[in-house]
């Protein structure tokens, strides 16, 4: 795998190691809050995707089983919206699923 580069600037890795270190324990710890609670949007957008698609139903099917547009739904499932638990609601009714949490048992990490 080549390094790739940012005009001249280093690698993605370099800059990012760059950046972080020079945060202050209070933003650094933000930072990593924020990114936490990112990649738990997105594993939950990949678990909603995974659900909708294993019922064979389409974005444009589902948004407008919820009455919700399509666009919100694709937000949904790349992790970019927080997501409610009535959200959450209306998109195990509209797949005729039950809605399930677990809690406790680890992910894998997304890459960083």
């Amino acid at each position: 795998m080549t390094k790739e580069t940012t005009k001249g600037h280093g690698s993605w890795s370099e800059i990012k190691t760059a950046r972080r270190a020079g945060l202050s324990d209070t933003e650094r710890a933000e930072s990593e809050t924020r990114a936490t609670r990112l990649a738990a949007a997105l594993r939950l957008g990949i678990a909603i995707r995974d659900a909708r698609e294993a019922f064979g139903v389409t974005q444009t099917e589902l948004a407008a089983r919820m009455h919700v547009a399509q666009s919100a739904l694709s937000r949904i499932e790349a992790g970019r919206t927080n997501v409610t638990i009535e959200m959450l609601a209306r998109i195990a009714k509209a797949l005729g699923a039950p809605l399930s949490v677990r809690i406790g048992q680890e992910e894998a990490p997304l890459a960083s």
